[in-house]
């Protein structure tokens, strides 16, 4: 629950700094940036319900229909994290193969392209609530697609993880190859310094990425591990859905972490901030110990000469 509630506000954090310099960062990374932590904090939102349903009174099964619709909205929105990070693969293809064409890389474009992919999603994941696979889970509190039902399961890995997830390795593949192929000499002559430049930053960006698809791929993989399980032994491990929420926070916060390295804006915000602060203590610290010394009584004692004698 706590590592929840950490996930929750480090992408609150980077609400609030989108939101301060949103005059600064209003460009197409940032807005699918924004997408993908929107994603975050949602599916954030949604574990921590169902983490409360299974520690307090399991509120979300007093009505089985609410618990199922509860249900679907957590693969919806855990399924809208791959699908924001192809968006932005595609975003970084155009940027780079197809440099050249303003017109797909513009900034209405990919606010069409996320209600799209919004959509998609939508129409991707309803099928299987209204089929019924969506059930109480067995020693749970809430609803979902059980690992014991082998075919919805496999169409949800199949649609959630394995489609974007695939895309997205492929995405990253052809830009590789193709910022490989322009670094040789007759193409360097062809694409412009500037251009190679941004090649240059976008391949230094995929290199980070690549963890980041290491995540995605933590994130559901314990799930094929325990249905695996499941098949082989006919039931399930007794902490298996405690071990899934568990990876799952860790992979959020690893996640929106990640987010922040690989911004260099909101990597600059933060460190800016924390700079502000530790200035503005030491600022504070020497103010109030010249106050200090301007209030520390001086002793002349010792310099009067002396009467007596």
């Amino acid at each position: 629950m706590c590592l929840i509630y950490v996930a929750i506000f480090i992408f609150i954090t980077i609400f609030v700094i989108i939101y301060k310099c949103r005059r600064d960062l209003h460009n197409v990374s940032f807005l699918l940036t924004c997408n993908t932590c929107l994603s975050g904090l949602l599916t954030c939102l949604t574990v921590c319900l169902m983490v409360s349903s299974n520690l307090f009174n399991g509120f979300l099964i007093v009505n089985l229909e609410f618990g199922c619709i509860w249900g679907l909205f957590y693969d919806i929105f855990e399924c809208s994290i791959y699908h924001s990070y192809y968006l932005q693969s595609f975003y970084r293809l155009c940027r780079v193969v197809f440099y050249k064409k303003r017109s797909i890389q513009s900034f209405s474009l990919y606010i069409i392209l996320i209600l799209i992919e919004w959509l998609l999603i939508l129409l991707i994941l309803l099928p299987p609530y209204f089929v019924n696979w969506y059930a109480h889970l067995t020693g749970e509190n809430t609803c979902l697609i059980p690992y014991t039902s082998v075919g919805p399961e496999v169409y949800h890995i199949v649609v959630l993880y394995t489609i974007p997830l695939g895309s997205i390795i492929l995405t990253y593949i052809c830009i590789t190859v193709f910022i490989r192929r322009s670094s040789s000499n007759t193409a360097a002559i062809r694409i412009g310094a500037q251009q190679r430049q941004r090649n240059q930053r976008d391949l230094i960006i995929i290199k980070r990425i690549i963890i980041v698809i290491s995540i995605l791929v933590a994130l559901r993989f314990p799930t094929i591990i325990f249905m695996i399980y499941g098949i082989i032994y006919g039931e399930l491990y007794p902490l298996t859905y405690s071990i899934v929420g568990l990876i799952t926070a860790i992979c959020l916060i690893i996640i929106g972490l990640i987010i922040i390295y690989i911004t260099p804006q909101l990597r600059k915000t933060i460190l800016e901030f924390f700079n502000y602060q530790a200035n503005r203590v030491d600022v504070q610290t020497h103010q109030s110990r010249q106050i200090d010394l301007r209030n520390t009584p001086i002793s002349i004692a010792g310099n009067l000469p002396n009467t007596n004698t």
